[in-house]
């Protein structure tokens, strides 16, 4: 009864989450959604255009600015005035009025830093631009890890159905032959336990099945819940030299890239600096009208005024306390720093790329002898299920063969997809999969 369960249980779960006709979706199909829709390469392109207003010459320093400005008062107030003579004059009602504007321009000739920021600016839009291609291969890794667990768990869950098939006729066949007779009740209950085993592993691997399939939906941009299948073809590139790729990796590597930009930036920085011991020149030209009403009270109640001005300042700060001295020594010690970072970096990509390379190899090899143990696997599975028909064998060596098969199965299974993984890695590491 248990089995029969489990089997209704697989088939529910199962076409709950997948349908006929649905999505056949290929590794190239996948890679083109992903660029089109990932949320983490939509974020990094918004960076990238920041970067690149950042370097624009609106945000250089070098064009002039203009300001216009103006003001107006008005007043108006009773006057009492009183002569030499004592005389008082009442006025009542006396209003003044005060106008003015102008126009000015103002440049900065010359200051240490502004030239440093902005070809600073400039080198930190190609950083940005490397950090955006950093991204991408960080996402194209992440999708081809996804797609290949997805089509891992595809060929895992055909092979462990298989598996099952065999164990629910081997349960029935064993039914048939204890009602001749010709089998014990404990070979009818080790076939239950063994076919329920088997369903339960269905269960599990469909499970991690659609987790992979929502993570994969997720770095494709759509949603999680999105029905399809993936192609599980997988082809290895024979063509693979190992010194080919290390130097590959010296020349093309993002990360090594991204961190000789950083060294660039940050040697502007020491500059930036150090620019904070050179004077400041600045010059402005302005243009003035004013216009002023003061009221009959004045000798000269009506005033117009108007004309250019032009100015040049020189600043220069002799001595600021030290600070400038401590900014220098602090962005000499970053830029030491950074080179140790830099070997740091070069010597873990190099073990990564052996370590790559030495799996790559070894699976090709996995791959070649699991093959070989499924052919042979194969056929010990058919021999010992004609020997336990025939009561030669125990149940317990039937379905040690039958495990015996489902293994070598899945670890050739397993071998493939880890060597193509280990492909995929080294050829990010080179930049061969993105220019």
């Amino acid at each position: 009864m248990w089995h029969k369960i489990t089997l209704n249980t697989i088939v529910f779960f199962s076409f709950s989450f997948f349908s006929f006709g649905q999505e056949i979706l290929d590794l190239d199909a996948a890679v083109a959604i992903s660029l089109a829709n990932n949320y983490d390469l939509k974020l990094a392109e918004k960076t990238l255009e920041k970067s690149a207003n950042n370097q624009s010459i609106y945000n250089s320093g070098f064009l002039p600015t203009a300001t216009l400005s103006g003001n107006g008062n008005y007043a108006n107030s009773n006057l009492k005035l009183t002569d030499n003579a004592a005389n008082d004059i009442v006025i009542n009602d006396v209003a003044t009025k005060n106008y003015s504007g102008s126009v000015g321009i103002n440049y900065l000739i010359f200051n240490g830093t502004r030239k440093v920021q902005y070809d600073q600016f400039k080198k930190m839009y190609e950083l940005a631009d490397v950090q955006q291609k950093r991204q991408v291969e960080v996402t194209l890794i992440n999708v081809y890890n996804s797609f290949f667990n997805v089509a891992r768990n595809q060929e895992q869950k055909y092979t462990l159905e298989a598996a099952y098939q065999d164990s629910k006729e081997r349960l029935e066949r064993v039914k048939a032959q204890f009602t001749y007779g010709k089998k014990s009740k404990l070979d009818v209950l080790n076939a239950t336990v063994d076919a329920n085993s088997d369903s339960i592993q269905i269960l599990n691997i469909n499970l991690q099945l659609i987790k992979n399939k929502r993570t994969l939906n997720f770095l494709l941009g759509r949603d999680i819940n999105y029905p399809f299948e993936v192609n599980t073809a997988v082809v290895l590139d024979e063509d693979l030299a190992y010194e080919v790729l290390y130097e590959n990796m010296l020349k093309g590597n993002m990360q090594l890239k991204e961190s000789a930009f950083n060294m660039e930036v940050l040697n502007y920085d020491l500059k930036k600096s150090q620019s904070n011991y050179l004077p400041s020149l600045s010059t402005s030209v302005s243009y003035g009208l004013n216009y002023g009403d003061n009221g009959p009270t004045t000798v000269y109640p009506y005033q117009v005024s108007n004309g250019l001005s032009a100015g040049l300042s020189l600043s220069w700060n002799i001595f600021d306390g030290g600070t400038t001295k401590v900014r220098v020594q602090n962005a000499k010690i970053d830029l030491e720093a950074q080179v140790l970072n830099e070997e740091i970096l070069k010597t873990t990509l190099e073990s990564q790329l052996a370590n790559y390379w030495t799996e790559y190899i070894t699976q090709k090899i996995i791959i070649r002898n699991e093959e070989l143990n499924v052919v042979v696997s194969e056929q010990n599975f058919l021999k010992s299920n004609e020997q336990f028909d025939l009561g030669q064998i125990s149940s317990f060596d039937n379905r040690q063969a039958q495990l015996n098969l489902i293994n070598t199965q899945l670890n050739l299974l397993n071998a493939k997809y880890n060597a193509k993984l280990s492909e995929l890695q080294m050829k990010i590491m080179t930049a061969n999969l993105i220019k």
